[in-house]
């Protein structure tokens, strides 16, 4: 950085980053969340979602593993609208290494579907807020993250099953 003006311009680059990630993944585009969020040889870790610690070597491991496959007929209402959400707070960031470093929570909503199979709104399956660890690095022009690590902040918020028959309403 030669001035605080190119500093104040690269944060600004950083932060529409890191809020494109949560745009493009809540819209369900994650063929574009590689090339227009990760460097390419992106050392990306989530230690947040159910199970063991998820690492991917590159954008494009990444990106193929966001990709949903084409699921049997009989649990296609699975993919009725979108399958997370995100609402995050202003991230921080930090540049006293040389190469600046975003921090910040989000909170995550996931659904295996979005309606039951009547067609119904149904709750999130599973909520959590996470702390996120990105180093970003100026590639092609653009501003996008070299390293990530995604935490639990709380803990998993709330759990879920998934879909059923659902109770009867009066509605």
């Amino acid at each position: 950085m030669t001035t605080i003006l190119d500093r104040l311009d690269a944060e600004r680059a950083i932060r529409h980053t890191h809020f494109r990630f949560f745009v493009l993944s809540d819209a369900g585009r994650y063929e574009l969340i590689g090339p227009h969020c990760f460097t390419p040889d992106a050392d990306i870790e989530y230690r947040i979602m159910p199970g063991p610690p998820q690492r991917f070597a590159g954008r494009d491991e990444f990106v193929a593993f966001m990709l949903p496959s084409r699921p049997p007929a009989a649990v296609r209402y699975r993919l009725t609208g979108p399958a997370v959400a995100h609402a995050s707070a202003p991230p921080d960031i930090d540049w006293s290494t040389g190469q600046p470093r975003l921090t910040g929570h989000a909170t995550v909503w996931h659904w295996p579907a979005t309606q039951t199979p009547a067609g119904q709104h149904r709750p999130a399956d599973w909520t959590t807020i996470g702390l996120i660890e990105d180093t970003y690095r100026q590639h092609d022009g653009q501003w996008l993250i070299a390293r990530r690590l995604i935490t639990p902040a709380a803990g998993l918020v709330a759990t879920g099953a998934a879909p059923g028959a659902g109770r009867p309403t009066s509605r």
